[in-house]
């Protein structure tokens, strides 16, 4: 693995993945079927071992007004605002248990994502350049929107 890698791990709250999180019953059959929680908690492991940062993508939290006044909301940013998925200083925004991140392991938790890619609107770009991570190992929620949008901007970087 090339000493540039890095592991971007995206949106690890508990909303998504606990089973009492807002979301989790929209995502429980994948998150089962997938062994999801494991395949992250080891992924942590491993990275903690051979000391390779990660990146902590986060979507930004509703808090009151969040959207207020917007006139071209998306359809994703319109159902977080109706469920209060991902409310501001609540337990659905903590780390999920074991994807806390380790400032001793050089981790990072990057800017709020307003919308699917981690890079857009945020200081990911930037964090990683300032280590010159070349390499990117790309891991969370959702592979069919943030985490597939993340790569493929990553990829034009």
């Amino acid at each position: 693995m090339s000493p540039k890698t890095a592991i971007v791990i995206l949106d690890p709250y508990n909303d998504f993945l606990h089973p009492e999180g807002k979301l989790y019953h929209l995502l429980a059959e994948s998150i089962k079927d997938t062994d999801t929680i494991t395949h992250l908690k080891d992924l942590v492991a491993t990275a903690r071992k051979h000391k390779i940062p990660i990146y902590y993508g986060l979507h930004q939290q509703c808090r009151p007004g969040f959207l207020a006044g917007w006139l071209h909301p998306t359809a994703s940013q319109q159902s977080q605002l109706k469920s209060s998925a991902f409310e501001e200083g609540s337990w659905g925004v903590e780390f999920f248990e074991g994807l806390e991140p380790s400032l001793e392991n050089g981790d990072v938790v990057v800017s709020k994502h307003w919308g699917s890619s981690s890079f857009q609107n945020t200081d990911l770009d930037f964090q990683l350049k300032q280590r010159e991570i070349t390499h990117l190992v790309m891991a969370g929620l959702t592979a069919n929107t943030c985490l597939e949008s993340t790569a493929r901007y990553a990829y034009e970087l």
